[in-house]
């Protein structure tokens, strides 16, 4: 019944793994519940065998109650609709509760993103970014729900209709941080919002660390947006790797201290990103139909079919009236960078990385030792030289040139 593990699950001094290793011993809560206490401090120790001697269900009555009141529903490990992915963790958490639709994880691609809470103005617009066209390629977009990359990753899913989960440190009925209550109703009818807490957890610091195993566990890969040095984005990367999971991160600058993170992943394995397909197609033999969205403009379809219809209308509406013709002694400034004017006026690091792939595809530790440049200067080359479309990101942080001259 859901009320033993609700009981198990409430009990002091116990811990997720603890209650792994009494399931494997007695199969069930119920017969945890009638275990001798004997056994049990020899198994966990004296602390959480006397919580273990508690047999009253007043808590989790309650925890039921709460859950009925506040349509929250609750799922243990050995139920069908636990997530398979997940379910393999070693620590996975023995229930979950959600309120909204909980995803079917093993028909689709699952990716995290995460990242700082105070991103840097080109973070808050790649963490918008590639949460919308993640979603637009069929991707279930799992974050934290804090503030900054969390919350835009998860705004940009939800503007291409896509499901999401937010992964929350306390209730889901507690709306933390509070300036989200929007988002979160918003979450609640497009994915859901999951925890290991039950209703009414407030969210304290303890929570959040151990949240992270669970929205890395939930997913294919990880992808960190933007991430100083000391980032707990950068916890959720160290689960990823325990648990088996990829580690992408999106290309940054190296000046930029915000970006330190991602700098620091890359230079100890993870895969640099700077468009969706970068991610996705790790996984295009696992899930076939992701080939059938990509093509070399990595702009997703309903993005595409946006823009094209914003052309049409521009087009087919009447052309203003000109009534007066101004001129100016100079050309007016953009309001853009256009990354194809420079292109053909490369940079000396460019130049010297250019020539160090022209025999072939390279692999990026090979190119920093052969040219002798430091590393953040080589991958920021790199992404900049892929940008101009001098060379090509091959798999296993692999490059090679594009034949462009």
């Amino acid at each position: 019944m859901l009320l033993d593990w609700l009981w198990l699950t409430t009990r002091k001094n116990l811990g997720v793994r603890r209650i792994h290793m009494l399931l494997d011993k007695y199969g069930s809560p119920e017969e945890i519940y009638r275990a001798p206490a004997q056994d049990m401090e020899m198994l966990v120790g004296r602390q959480a065998a006397a919580s273990l001697q508690d047999k009253s269900m007043d808590e989790a009555e309650q925890i039921a109650q709460a859950c009925f009141r506040l349509d929250v529903r609750a799922v243990t490990i050995r139920d069908a609709s636990y997530p398979q992915r997940l379910r393999s963790v070693d620590d996975a958490p023995v229930v979950l509760y959600y309120q909204g639709r909980l995803p079917q994880f093993e028909l689709m691609p699952a990716i995290a993103m995460v990242g700082t809470r105070r991103p840097s103005g080109y973070g808050f617009m790649k963490a918008r970014q590639f949460g919308t066209w993640l979603g637009e390629y069929g991707v279930i977009v799992v974050s934290g729900g804090a503030a900054g990359v969390d919350t835009e990753c998860l705004s940009g899913a939800l503007e291409a209709d896509a499901p999401v989960v937010a992964v929350l440190g306390c209730g889901v009925d507690i709306c933390y941080p509070a300036k989200n209550e929007r988002l979160f109703a918003d979450i609640r009818r497009n994915g859901c919002l999951l925890s290991e807490y039950p209703p009414g957890s407030p969210p304290v610091p303890e929570h959040f660390p151990a949240r992270n195993r669970i929205i890395s566990g939930l997913c294919n890969g990880v992808l960190i947006v933007e991430a100083p040095e000391r980032s707990g984005a950068l916890i959720t990367a160290e689960f990823a790797l325990e648990q088996g999971r990829d580690v992408f991160a999106l290309a940054g600058t190296a000046d930029n201290p915000s970006c330190a993170g991602n700098l620091r992943l890359v230079k100890e394995g993870a895969a640099l990103v700077s468009e969706p397909w970068d991610v996705l197609r790790e996984y295009s033999r696992q899930y076939p139909k992701l080939a059938s969205f990509y093509a070399p403009d990595p702009e997703p379809p309903r993005a595409k079919q946006r823009r094209t219809k914003q052309t049409l209308l521009r087009q087919a509406a009447p052309a203003p009236l000109q009534l007066d013709t101004k001129y100016v002694d100079k050309p007016q400034p953009k309001t853009y960078i256009d990354v194809q004017e420079p292109s053909g006026a490369l940079e000396p690091d460019e130049r010297t990385i250019l020539a160090a792939l022209q025999d072939g595809p390279v692999c990026v530790d090979d190119v920093i030792d052969g040219t002798q440049l430091p590393a953040g200067r080589v991958l920021s080359c790199l992404t900049m030289l892929e940008v101009k479309g001098y060379v090509k990101r091959l798999p296993a942080r692999r490059y090679e040139r594009t034949g462009k001259s």
